[in-house]
């Protein structure tokens, strides 16, 4: 049985769609829309969004999840050297182990895609069918012949 944690965060992931509006809305420099404004968040401010948002903490890791795992978050924690706050203020430095972190998602989700185009290019073409070959036309003569053989050939 999952635990009540992971419950919560599930929860969180699941809603995260609709949850992340209101983040957005509530904190426009934490969680631009622009990919260019994106900057890396601090460590820590998934406790800073449960408090002020009466979250559970495993349920605001679970809505932060898809944000901070998608590609381009990760170009900018390898890319910028700042984090920032919730009111978008510089506050901590990114460490080299989230830098390396980032840059191994990001080669991930690269080899993800390469094996998908790889799988699209080389996928075997639509097999189309042989056409039947159209009965020869054979007069009723001939095919009451035909019957007669075979009906001979089951009575001998």
């Amino acid at each position: 049985m999952a635990s009540q944690y992971q419950i919560e965060r599930d929860r969180g992931t699941k809603d995260s769609a609709q949850q992340f509006a209101v983040l957005r809305e509530k904190w426009p420099l934490a969680f631009p829309v622009k990919h260019q404004d994106i900057r890396p968040l601090a460590v820590g401010v998934a406790r800073e969004i449960a408090a002020a948002m009466g979250w559970s903490h495993p349920y605001t890791l679970g809505v932060l999840h898809l944000w901070k795992m998608a590609p381009v978050y990760c170009q900018a924690v390898v890319n910028h050297e700042q984090r920032i706050g919730l009111d978008g203020a510089p506050v901590e430095a990114v460490d080299a182990g989230a830098k390396d972190l980032a840059a191994t998602r990001l080669a991930q989700l690269a080899a993800r895609n390469a094996v998908k185009k790889a799988a699209k290019t080389t996928a075997p073409a639509v097999m189309t069918p042989t056409p039947v070959p159209a009965p020869a036309t054979e007069t009723p003569e001939q095919l009451r012949a035909r019957v007669r053989a075979a009906l001979l050939r089951r009575s001998a």
